[in-house]
């Protein structure tokens, strides 16, 4: 083994960094890698621990979500934090099926208010297909207990949010049509529509809520479409709960002639 100053002399000089610039402004670029932790997480330690810090030299303002904009106070010199890269695809990735999500609810009401002319039978679909995201939050708690790696809600997950609202409001329409059908057309009361409609109707909702959750577990394992599997998985539990327990109740307690508009 030789020393490497044995073979070379080291000389000092002033380098010349380079200049890196966006929109205009001068920048300098700070790269960090997460170590199997969501990057959002870092990311708020990150920003309170720079606003407890720095808040006594500067005059910390939010802009946007995550970025900050420092101004020095003895000197105003302006200077913005912004977190760039994948961090920003992350986060509007999130913004974005965050809007679709509630598009999606709005429109899935607006169609069954059309359907139905009812406001009470759209309110009670869209109730249960809420009620099937529940399964997705717990069922994501579930996998991170049972899971050596963390396991974290990521936007794979929120498309799974997205599909559960069509599943869940598919099964809602399957018992509340049978039901009517069964008022209108057998002059059943509705107390006994409504029992043998769900009856009558489990069947197909088992054996649906039992392909996708078998079609979701090759996914539930994948580094990135694991959040959708568990999505789907849990979620299509909830939905069938949700379909043949909650549903029911509530539509007792409507009055479904007036609905329905049955004399």
């Amino acid at each position: 083994m030789i020393p490497l100053t044995e073979l070379v002399s080291i000389e000092m000089e002033v380098s010349h960094p380079m200049i890196l610039s966006k929109n205009l402004h001068m920048m300098s670029n700070v790269m960090a890698e997460t170590d199997m932790v969501s990057q959002v997480y870092p990311l708020m330690d990150a920003r309170n621990t720079i606003l407890k810090t720095f808040s006594d030299t500067y005059t910390i303002k939010k802009i946007g979500l995550f970025n900050l904009q420092l101004t020095d106070k003895e000197s105003a010199k302006v200077y913005k934090l912004i977190w760039d890269g994948e961090m920003e695809v992350t986060l509007d990735t999130f913004v974005e099926l965050g809007a679709a999500f509630i598009a999606a609810l709005v429109l899935i009401f607006l169609l069954m208010v059309i359907y139905y002319k009812s406001y009470a039978i759209s309110g009670i679909i869209l109730l249960g297909s809420f009620l099937s995201i529940i399964g997705v939050i717990v069922g994501h708690f579930i996998m991170d207990i049972f899971t050596v790696e963390t396991f974290f809600l990521t936007a794979t997950s929120l498309i799974g949010f997205i599909a559960l609202i069509g599943i869940s409001s598919r099964n809602s329409l399957l018992l509340i049509d049978f039901t009517k059908s069964l008022m209108q057309d057998k002059d059943m009361d509705q107390a006994s529509a409504i029992a043998h409609s769900a009856a009558t109707r489990a069947k197909p909702i088992f054996l649906t809520a039992v392909a996708i959750m078998l079609a979701s577990t090759l996914l539930a394992g994948d580094a990135v479409f694991g959040g959708l599997g568990v999505s789907l998985i849990f979620g299509t539990v909830a939905a069938v709960v949700a379909s043949l327990l909650v549903v029911p109740v509530l539509l007792n307690i409507t009055d479904l002639k007036k609905q329905f508009d049955i004399e």
